[in-house]
């Protein structure tokens, strides 16, 4: 079951170095609202406003410089498509059962581009600042940097 979940969640990551424009990122607050995890934070979310970044960078690539520069914390662990985000700012993933957990899943609004299919309404959908952003049908590693386009990491429930 766990293969299937990150096969759901990193979907297709080892693919398309793809050419993207120079991106970088504007970081808006994270969610910090009470919840169930001790209030810590459930959302991050950025929007790519066109500094420092070469073409062929991924969602991942910017999250690696986030946390060089001490900005988000975060841990990954090897998955059969790239790496598979396990724990955002020390909440980690968690499985209720075999069929149902929380797990940090993106968001975009990037939904296609050269043809490809990056993100999709009918995976789900989460809503920020009036804005409707779309589940990742990519992993994190294959994700491209576009410019204008906003990228959220959100812990999220599924089950099956």
């Amino acid at each position: 079951m766990k293969t299937f979940l990150i096969a759901c969640a990193m979907c297709t990551a080892a693919a398309c170095p793809l050419l993207f424009c120079a991106c970088g990122g504007l970081k808006i607050n994270p969610d910090l609202v009470e919840n169930d995890f001790g209030g810590a934070p459930t959302s991050y979310v950025y929007t790519m406003d066109g500094e420092d970044f070469e073409e062929g960078d991924t969602f991942y690539d910017y999250l690696l410089s986030l946390r060089a520069d001490g900005e988000l914390q975060f841990e990954t662990t090897a998955g059969q498509y790239g790496p598979y985000i396990t724990s955002v700012g020390g909440l980690e993933e968690k499985y209720e059962s075999a069929a149902s957990g929380y797990s940090w899943m993106i968001y975009t609004d990037l939904e296609e581009y050269g043809g490809v299919i990056y993100s999709d309404a009918s995976y789900g959908t989460w809503e920020h600042d009036g804005k409707l952003l779309n589940s990742a049908s990519y992993g994190v590693s294959a994700m491209p940097l576009a410019e204008g386009y906003t990228y959220a990491l959100v812990y999220s429930r599924w089950s099956y």
